[in-house]
């Protein structure tokens, strides 16, 4: 390989280059696995040259420490700390101190989203903490990590055919996403002000968007509502979006309404017509071809799946 290329994977392809082992668990577009002894592993052997991941990543070390550059950041994770991977930052590991060992969670976007973890709450805490993505764990919360790796390997391994078990499954997978939450924000909590608040003009426009968007996407769709708010051309405000996270100020407004349509149409009595005057669509036609144009389904096959 030139080692000047960069590699881009999915989970799908990392795991076809890969491969998986008998003790890695996968689900529905979510891996869950533990590495002992890095220095001989092939998948560190990937990622000594750069690797673009477009995948959520959460690298918890367990032991020893990994020397590697993020977003061309250098960082050490070190013994009790954890690691948080944004999809599309390029990785590159430089050094592994002999006997490190880790446990990993690598998800797909969409498994974020199917498994109604709050995405939007999820992305605003790892952005707030992309440039110091090394976080230290208290014993405490180390212990709560490991407990929650636990009850996923007893309740996933095997995995039962009834629906009462793939509930139980996506709901101990949500509690380890939200300690994540809790330790980031934790961090951020404690973090000297110069820390959180030496922000870059774009991140300030990218936070703002953020606060007016979580206010008015059930009554605004269109881009030019938010950069009217911000005082923004609409070329520009898209631009800005882009550039601090990766993805477009639209597909932030989408992410909003479906996954606030998917959580009326799985937890609440409304019927479909009354969801889509809720979040401001003209009619339940109209709300039935935005939904399935942004899901594969329609409100109604959504809603009776199981």
């Amino acid at each position: 390989m030139n080692e000047t290329e960069i590699q881009s994977h999915s989970l799908s392809t990392l795991l076809d280059r890969l491969g998986r082992r008998e003790e890695d668990f996968y689900y529905d577009g979510c891996l869950i696995a533990s590495r002992v002894d890095l220095e001989d592993e092939r998948s560190i052997d990937l990622f000594r040259y750069p690797t673009r991941l477009n995948a959520i990543a959460i690298i918890f070390c367990s032991k020893g420490s990994i020397t590697f550059t993020a977003g061309l950041q250098r960082h050490t994770l070190r013994e009790r700390t954890l690691f948080v991977h944004l999809p599309g930052s390029i990785l590159q590991v430089e050094s592994v101190q002999q006997e490190a060992s880790v446990y990993a969670v690598l998800c797909e976007e969409e498994f974020i989203r199917r498994i109604n973890i709050d995405f939007k709450l999820l992305t605003q805490l790892f952005l707030a903490v992309e440039k110091h993505p090394c976080l230290p764990m208290s014993a405490a919360e180390w212990e709560g990590v490991r407990r929650s790796f636990a009850e996923i390997a007893a309740e996933g391994t095997p995995l039962p055919a009834d629906d009462y078990s793939h509930e139980i499954l996506r709901s101990v997978i949500r509690t380890l996403a939200y300690k994540v939450c809790r330790i980031v924000e934790r961090h951020l909590e404690s973090a000297p002000a110069a820390e959180t608040t030496a922000r870059s003009r774009s991140e300030e426009y990218f936070s703002e968007f953020m606060r007016v968007l979580s206010k008015h996407y059930m009554q605004h769709r269109a881009v030019g509502f938010y950069a009217e708010a911000l005082h923004l051309t609409p070329k520009y405000l898209t631009t800005i979006i882009r550039r601090t996270s990766g993805r477009t100020a639209t597909e932030w407004i989408d992410d909003y309404v479906v996954l606030e349509a998917k959580n009326l149409l799985k937890y609440s009595t409304r019927s479909i017509q009354e969801i889509a005057y809720c979040l401001n669509f003209p009619n339940q036609s109209f709300f039935g071809k935005y939904f399935r144009n942004h899901t594969g389904m329609t409100p109604t096959a959504y809603r009776v799946r199981k």
